[in-house]
């Protein structure tokens, strides 16, 4: 009998573990770090609905943690002293409840330092503010949560710190959490913790004081860096005293929203995901397009000695797209790399097109043949056209008004890269006339931009390729024009 029940048991705890949304045996408690994402970007928060599909999506890919924290809620940060209209609560209560059936634990995070006091009275009242907010959201079936103090001006480590112990003792007393605070100092990347006697000052006195058991988050060398090495971690460490959480800064976009972020999680030390106890990825705005990264972060911290970026990227498009996985796999290796003065991070945007480009524009600069460039380069052009029409005209309505004016762009690229080519044969045969029409054709083509909501991908690639037809067409004009 004794064996009989034993073999149910396996069969019953082998069907759970097989069950999981990338097909992989979800991995044994305590083998990996809490994971899962924080809701933490500037922007439109997402709506109940996208919240509610990503606690489905985390699950299936094996990560437990949801932490509610979108900046531009006002009740979490500018407002964040009065408490949430009824609407909002219940929708809470409603979220943390599909939470608790899907197995996600949801964190609510408040950030009040824009200007929150910490000494007197008034220091008095909105610690006491605070904890009547957390316990109104603790009604509605929330038990965790994490308090921020990034993105502000006042460094005041030490004030941070009692005031972080305080509230959470006090939480904790209250049987308001069974687990300690998660929190974000304002001084919460590595250049930062060690540059400056004012930040180095932030740091001694806010890691002197504060308890032990709080996790503290930080985001590796820089805001949004390549990557987080172990040499980061160790340094990091010891600043702060003890083990850190990662907040990773891919695939949020907030920075740059008019580029998409569609690559693999890469760049992070294997022995990261060993020494983390909380790992958390920041989306888009845009939670469906998120999906890609996500789950690429998934793998990494599943299996991070034998991760490999673009198997997993290819592997997660595959999964998520069907029958469309090509022609996304196409768009995507166009949206991946995000570039900024301060974020530098994400796979390269189509390596092997742009040195093709590249030999290409070698050759016709030299007055050398490159008709085998050029018949690759058209065919590459013909399907990146073909794959932003069938996008466009396929894609699920959620997903596709998360990238149309993207894929538009795609297809404008495509086309234009066509129409460059075109017009370097033109001039090869002498069909001036012809070679000017095609100039007009591409010459207000974006391939720069002055905002940073405005539509953008493949910068270093298609954009690039477009400007130096541009550019060579112009040379070409005065060349002709000194002749004259």
């Amino acid at each position: 009998m004794k064996i009989f029940l034993m073999l149910i048991l396996a069969a019953l705890f082998g069907s759970a573990a097989v069950f999981s949304g990338n097909g992989a045996a979800a991995p044994a408690q305590g083998m990996r770090p809490e994971s899962g994402i924080v809701e933490g970007f500037y922007g439109r928060p997402w709506t109940e609905g996208e919240r509610r599909m990503m606690l489905h999506f985390l699950r299936e890919q094996g990560m437990n943690l949801y932490v509610y924290a979108p900046k531009d809620d006002p009740y979490h940060r500018e407002k964040w002293r009065e408490p949430y209209p009824l609407e909002e609560m219940l929708a809470l209560k409603r979220l943390a409840a599909e939470a608790r059936a899907v197995g996600v634990e949801l964190v609510f995070a408040v950030s009040p330092g824009l200007d929150q006091r910490f000494s007197g009275w008034a220091g008095e009242v909105d610690e006491k503010v605070l904890l009547q907010k957390l316990e109104a959201v603790h009604e509605m079936g929330i038990d965790r949560f994490a308090i921020f103090f990034d993105d502000i001006e006042h460094k005041e480590g030490e004030a941070q710190a009692l005031f972080l112990n305080r509230l959470n003792k006090e939480l904790l007393a209250r049987s308001l959490i069974e687990k300690p605070l998660i929190v974000v100092p304002t001084e919460y990347f590595l250049q930062d913790m060690k540059d400056g006697s004012r930040t180095k000052m932030y740091t001694r006195e806010f890691a002197a004081h504060l308890d032990s058991e709080i996790v503290v988050l930080f985001t590796g060398e820089s805001v949004v860096p390549e990557g987080i090495r172990s040499e980061d971690m160790t340094e990091a460490e010891r600043l702060y005293g003890r083990k850190l959480g990662i907040w990773w800064n891919y695939p949020v976009t907030d920075y740059l929203p008019g580029k998409l972020a569609l690559g693999p999680v890469q760049g992070l030390a294997a022995d990261v995901a060993e020494r983390t106890p909380v790992f958390l990825m920041n989306p888009m705005e845009k939670p469906y397009l998120s999906r890609i990264a996500l789950a690429t972060g998934a793998e990494w911290l599943f299996s991070p000695s034998t991760y490999d970026a673009e198997a997993a990227w290819r592997t997660a498009i595959r999964k998520q797209y069907g029958d469309l996985a090509d022609e996304m796999e196409a768009f995507a290796l166009h949206s991946r790399r995000m570039e900024k003065d301060w974020a530098h991070t994400g796979a390269p945007d189509a390596p092997v097109l742009k040195e093709q480009m590249e030999v290409f524009w070698h050759k016709v600069e030299r007055g050398e043949e490159a008709a085998a460039e050029e018949a690759e380069l058209a065919r590459e052009f013909r399907r990146l056209k073909d794959a932003a029409k069938h996008l466009e005209a396929r894609l699920p309505q959620e997903i596709l008004a998360e990238c149309l004016p993207q894929l538009q762009l795609l297809a404008q690229y495509a086309e234009a890269g066509e129409a460059s080519l075109a017009m370097v044969k033109a001039r090869r045969e002498g069909k001036f006339a012809q070679e000017k029409a095609l100039y007009q054709r591409i010459e207000g083509v974006p391939t720069q931009w002055q905002e940073k909501e405005e539509p953008r991908l493949s910068e270093q690639v298609l954009a690039d390729f477009i400007a130096k037809a541009k550019a060579w067409e112009r040379r070409g004009i005065l060349q002709i024009e000194k002749r004259m």
